[in-house]
This record gives C-alpha cells, sequence and structure tokens, in this order.
C-alpha cells in the first residue's frame, strides 16, 4: 500500500527554502511517545515497513527513529516488549524519554543494553560509566546509508527530568540532566563536532517538548531536523514560523512531531541540496489504525506476555478526543466500571492516566490493560462535597493552562459543565436510582460526603491535586489493582457485541 500517496501535503515552500536541483533525497520515519501501546506497536512495523518500501522505491535514503517514551511504567514485561519493538521494527535510533525512567535507571538499562538501536541523550550525565546505561547511550550518532551519504543524529531528554520522576533518588540513580541553557551549549558544540567531520545534514531527535525545539531551532546552527516528542503535539504538513523556522545563519529548520501513545506516526520527505540545505520538505502524518498487525511482533508480544484471554467484542467506539480537555467514550466506560463494581456513590480518573483505546473487534484481557500502563493501584475514600468541588475546578483550569495539562478530571456518578476558559458552571450528581441533584459550586457543603473510588496518584496528590489527598483515617478500603481488573469483569458483564459511547456527562460550553 502506498501511504505517502494517500496523504502527500505539499506546502508553498518560502524562497529560503530553494527549488534548486536536490544532491539527496532523504525519508525519514518518526515516532514518539508511544507509552508502551503493545496494539500500536503491532502495526507500526508494519507502517515502517511499508514506509521503507516506499523511500527504495524512490531512490531514497531512509532512516528510522523514535524520540522518547517507548516504555512506560513499571511493569517489566510490557517494557521487554517495547524493547523487542524496536529490535523488531529496525530503528536506527531512539531518544530517551522521561517515562524511561518510570522504572530504576539500571532496568532501563537492562533492557535497552541489546537493542541493535542508537541510544541517544546527549544532556544526560551518569555518576560513572559502569553502569549498563551509561555504556549504551550516546551523546550523537552518524547513520550511513547504502551509498555512503552520512547524516549525524543526537537526541536531547527534556531539560526538566528531574520534576517528572516521582522518586528521582531511586529511579535516576545519580543520572542528572542539564538545563536548558546549558542543553542550548552542548548541543550547538555538538553539532559543531559532527559538522568537523564533514557530516553537514544534521537531525535532532528531541523529548524536550515543542516549545523549547522551536528554541532550539532559532538559537543553535547546523540542525536541519527536529524530530520532537514529550509534548505530545501532532503537527501536520509544514507551515512558515509553526514547524518551518530558520536558524541564526538563515538555514530552515523542519520540526515534526506525531502526537501521543503510537496513534499517529509521520513519514518526512526531504531533498538537501549539495550544501547540505533542505531545499524541500513534506510532512505526512498517518493514522496508525489504518495499518495492520505485523504478525512477528504479534508472535513476539505472545511468547513474551502469553496469549491473552478475549473477554467481549467491540462493535463501535465514539472518536478518542484530540485533547484531554474533553470527555472520553473510554473513561465513561471505565469510571462507570470502577464505580459500579466496587460500589462507590462516585468514581475519578485524571484524564492522563488514559494512555489508548481499543480497536474494534474482539477484546482481549491485554486490549484493556494497555489503556493503564501505569497501574495505579485503587482506593476507595471519604471525600466531601468542597474537596470534590475544588478538584474539578482546578482541572478545568487546565482549559487555558499550557499544553492544557493536567487535564479534566473524567467521572462517574457525576456531570458537570465548563466554560471555554474552564471555569466550573455546574456540578451534578446521580445516585444509583438515576435520582438527579445540583451540588451548589458556589458553597459546597464540607460535611456532605461522597464514597468515591480513585487511584494511588490523585490520593497522593498528583498534578497538585492536594485536596484529593487522603489519611488513614479517610481511607474507606485499598485495593491491591488498577482500573483494569474492574473493567475487564465489566466488559465481561455487558451484552455482546458492546459499544463505546460517551453521554455528555462533561460539557464545554463555549
Amino acid at each position: 500500500m502506498n501511504l505517502l500517496v494517500q496523504h502527500t501535503q505539499i506546502p508553498n515552500l518560502p524562497k529560503q527554502v530553494s527549488a534548486r536541483k536536490p544532491a539527496k533525497r532523504t525519508s525519514i520515519f518518526y515516532v514518539n511517545d508511544i507509552h508502551g501501546q503493545i496494539p500500536k506497536m503491532e502495526r507500526l512495523v508494519s507502517a515502517s515497513d511499508h514506509a521503507k518500501l516506499y523511500a527504495q522505491q524512490n531512490n531514497a535514503d531512509f532512516l528510522k527513529v523514535c524520540c522518547g517514551d517507548t516504555f512506560i511504567g513499571k511493569d517489566e514485561e510490557r517494557n521487554a516488549v517495547a524493547a523487542a519493538y524496536l529490535n523488531i521494527a529496525d530503528f536506527d535510533a531512539q531518544a530517551i524519554g522521561n517515562h524511561e525512567f518510570d522504572m530504576p535507571a539500571s532496568k532501563c538499562g537492562a533492557l535497552l543494553k541489546d537493542t541493535k538501536t542508537a541510544v541517544l541523550a546527549m544532556n544526560l550525565n551518569f555518576p560513572d560509566n559502569q553502569s549498563d546505561l551509561a555504556k549504551k547511550v550516546m551523546r550523537s550518532a552518524v547513520a550511513e546509508s547504502e551509498d555512503g551519504e552520512k547524516y549525524g543524529l543526537i537526541g536531547i531528554q527534556p531539560p526538566d527530568l528531574e520534576k517528572r520522576i516521582k522518586n528521582k533518588e531511586k529511579q535516576l540513580e545519580g543520572i542528572t540532566v542539564d538545563d536548558e541553557e546549558q542543553t542550548l551549549i552542548e548541543l550547538q558544540q555538538e553539532v559543531d563536532k559532527i559538522k568537523s567531520k564533514g557530516i553537514n545534514k544534521i537531525i535532532l531527535l528531541s523529548h524536550a517538548g515543542n516549545d523549547f525545539e522551536k528554541r532550539i531551532a532559532t538559537t543553535v546552527t547546523g540542525i536541519d531536523v527536529i524530530l520532537g516528542g514529550h509534548s505530545h503535539d501532532l503537527i501536520k504538513g509544514v507551515e512558515e514560523q509553526e514547524n518551518l523556522l530558520y536558524s541564526p545563519s538563515g538555514e530552515p529548520v523542519v520540526i515534526t512531531q506525531a502526537g501521543r501513545d503510537g496513534n499517529n506516526y509521520g513519514i518526512l520527505n526531504l531533498e538537501f541540496d549539495e550544501n547540505g540545505v533542505v531545499s524541500y520538505v513534506q510532512n505526512n502524518v498517518m493514522d496508525t489504525n489504518v495499518c495492520s498487525p505485523d504478525m512477528i511482533m504479534r508472535k513476539t508480544v505472545d511468547n513474551i506476555l502469553g496469549e491473552s484471554p478475549e473477554i467481549g467484542e467491540l462493535s463501535y467506539v465514539d472518536p478518542l478526543p484530540g485533547n484531554i480537555t474533553e470527555e472520553n467514550p473510554w473513561a465513561d466506560l471505565v469510571s462507570d466500571a470502577v464505580r459500579n463494581n466496587l460500589d462507590a456513590d462516585i468514581a475519578l480518573i485524571n484524564s492522563a492516566n488514559f494512555r489508548g483505546s481499543v480497536d474494534i473487534g474482539r477484546v482481549t484481557e491485554r486490549d484493556v490493560t494497555s489503556i493503564f500502563p501505569f497501574q495505579n493501584k485503587l482506593f476507595k475514600v471519604k471525600l466531601n462535597e468542597k474537596d470534590l468541588v475544588d478538584a474539578i475546578r482546578q482541572c478545568g483550569k487546565t482549559l487555558s493552562a499550557p499544553n492544557h495539562k493536567p487535564g479534566i478530571m473524567q467521572v462517574s456518578g457525576l456531570s458537570y459543565a465548563l466554560d471555554a476558559a474552564g471555569n466550573l458552571l455546574q456540578l451534578q450528581y446521580t445516585d444509583k436510582q438515576g435520582n438527579k441533584s445540583f451540588i451548589d459550586i458556589n458553597n459546597p457543603n464540607p460535611n456532605h460526603e461522597y464514597t468515591a473510588v480513585y487511584d494511588e496518584f490523585l490520593i497522593n496528590g498528583g498534578d497538585g491535586l492536594e485536596m484529593l489527598k487522603k489519611d488513614d483515617s479517610q481511607i474507606i478500603e485499598r485495593y491491591d489493582f488498577d482500573k483494569d481488573k474492574v473493567t475487564i469483569d465489566y466488559i465481561k458483564s455487558l451484552k455482546q457485541p458492546f459499544e463505546v459511547r460517551k453521554d455528555g456527562r462533561i460539557q464545554i460550553i463555549k
């Protein structure tokens, strides 16, 4: 299947990106922030194989790169699948993301040490050179095509890495990361070092977020392409001053990013002139779900994890929201499962906890577990009306926050409305018998309590939701499982085939 022709988008480039006869044609397959999504990995292997075939047919050099957060969570078997994916897909290089450190650095190093993929993180500093990760990670690498053309590849970590880590002493094991200013200095030095070897095509694999990537493009001289990650931006096509910027020397710099959770992938087609300057660019972003799963990858998954039991048949699912500021159809189903199966008045789930969806067709236990890679245990607590209102208000503010983080609160047993700025307009409680009652959001009753179920991330006040922190006296019950277990049981109880639809419990009034 000719994926590129189906989704071609050619921009009107400015004069600086000239129409001179190219010296070299290059095609780059890129992904970022896959977050351990196994079903997506199976499809991305097929997608990358198609992209490689297309490049070969068009006499283009071909590169496959991954820009961080391939791993996620503490599940060693799931992360072993992700490491196998890097090999099966045959990536040339990958950057390290913050979620690679959800596990201790030593475990991350053990998973990566036998991969063929070059692992790049220029701004990571190791306490010594003896660990598996320290031995594996490089500041930069050189990829060489069959005809001898060389490409310099550099990788960077998010400068705010330590803020993204729950327990930096345990997880980073002495590793530190340069701040933005030092990263810019050393990045220029690394570019100059590569160019001194006669390599004039420089590609940055970044897991630093789009804002910083734009700053890099206009501050560092010599980078041609920035393949991004971390901020989950879905950047389609090429638009001047958005993802086509100019370095201090006036040369074009192209920036890309393919969203999150492996839902999309990109193919960046480039032509370089004889001086290694980009003279033509075409950025194609595709839906991963149009690709069939790769059978070798699927067999590898079964070998590592075992064959997963089938639990139901999905006939329809509403489209997932484009960001974490909207009602999520899977969140409706999952929060209802948590509320009903654990006999609570309400259930709360932070939007960022959802890391995927399930395809139409047969549904396995593994498909559901893939949505929740963090494996946070659940708690039933006493939650008063004031803390509930404050939590929903605070999450609502993300509608007007940078990158919309941490996202709105997904709910069961409640319905609410926000205005476009994220201000809470109304909140309604629905009991088990379907009786509805409005909560006075201006004067919430601190003595009126609900039984609520949410996970350990929220019970520890994650994302600044301090009002959801609870001590032992407020905890009714602790569970040794996450939302996937109750969701699996819930799906089994549904009439088959089942559908996943939004019901309008969260409204954004514009």
